[in-house]
């Protein structure tokens, strides 16, 4: 399996191309992919430098999600998902040229450095990363600010991915910081205990997920 992640935690100058928060390249999501049949495919996502809401599978209106570009045996999917289930909130408000970086991105990284593989990436992971490393939420209801993107690249012949709701690898994050805050509180404390039972809650989740995201 070839996989490669990363968490960015620099600042970068507003005219530098947008990367992902997170990403990962694993051949489940498509093999022997080709660069320049997938820069085909991203070059047909919407463009805009304007701050753009998009209607949540609705066909009404010019911009809908999710979305997915196809070309030749390739495509881009960009799906707003949150890890608590099927309810997806009515709009996602995103920049159209930040899903061109993210789309680049994936297609420096997965095809081309990792191999020809395909793979995902999020956009604002950290909303949901601190909803749920927060104890005095409440993981029964999701609000709109902890909302995410995901945008794939992925062979035709791959099921359609709807990662953020299904890779493991998500899970085992929100598992992994959510034990990270539990240590950082003190150990007799409730928002301890609080802490150390989501993050259980999500590593068992980890086995019921599949790579591939459906």
């Amino acid at each position: 399996m070839a996989a490669n992640t990363s968490v960015l935690t620099l600042p970068r100058p507003s005219d530098m191309p947008t990367l992902p928060d997170f990403d990962i390249c694993d051949r489940r999501y498509g093999m022997n992919l080709d660069i320049p049949q997938c820069d085909v495919a991203a070059g047909r996502l919407d463009i805009g430098s304007a701050r753009t809401t998009y209607h949540i599978s609705d066909p009404a209106g010019p911009h809908t999600l999710p979305r997915s570009i196809d070309y030749g045996q390739w495509f881009f999917t960009t799906q707003p998902v949150e890890v608590a289930g099927p309810h997806t909130y009515q709009t996602y408000v995103l920049v159209p040229d930040t899903v061109h970086s993210i789309a680049s991105h994936l297609i420096n990284e997965c095809v081309g450095r990792a191999g020809k593989v395909g793979g995902f990436a999020t956009l604002d992971i950290g909303r949901l990363i601190d909803f749920v490393i927060d104890p005095s939420t409440d993981l029964t209801v999701y609000p709109p600010s902890s909302t995410f993107l995901t945008v794939s690249v992925t062979a035709t012949s791959a099921r359609k991915p709807s990662p953020g709701n299904f890779d493991p690898i998500i899970a085992q994050t929100l598992a992994d910081v959510t034990r990270d805050a539990a240590v950082r509180v003190p150990a007799s404390g409730a928002a301890r205990r609080t802490l150390m039972r989501r993050a259980q809650v999500f590593y068992a989740r980890v086995s019921r997920m599949s790579t591939g995201g459906s």
